[in-house]
């Protein structure tokens, strides 16, 4: 009389589990479909990585020199460009609130932002 429960509760798990699989099948197929569809990606990526072979046995020491340094100056000017975005972030940022406070008082004058101001003819 034990193994009843034990017969069920195991059911109950193998059930669960086989409905947790027949779920997924949407999804793998969906992933499937995506692979079919990277087939041609896959088959040039095959052939550009023979084609990068081909030109990393040509390589010298002075061609890698050149590559390092050339890298080495892009990291230098990302690194000034993380720095100017930086300060440039923390000098606009204070202005954000002003800006918007004034956008409002704009809008509460008599005709908005609707107005027009005619420039002056040259």
């Amino acid at each position: 009389m034990a193994a009843l429960p034990n017969v069920v509760r195991i059911g109950f798990d193998a059930s669960r589990r086989a409905a947790d699989v027949a779920l997924s099948f949407p999804r793998i197929a969906l992933a499937l479909e995506r692979l079919a569809d990277s087939t041609d990606d896959l088959r040039r990526l095959a052939d550009a990585s023979e084609d990068l072979r081909r030109i990393l046995r040509t390589l010298d020491d002075e061609d890698l020199g050149v590559a390092r340094e050339t890298l080495q100056g892009l990291v230098e000017a990302v690194s000034q460009l993380n720095r100017v975005v930086g300060s440039l972030n923390a000098t606009v940022s204070p202005l954000q609130g002003a800006t918007e406070r004034l956008g409002r008082l704009v809008d509460r004058l008599p005709q908005g932002r609707r107005r027009i101001i005619d420039a002056p003819d040259a």
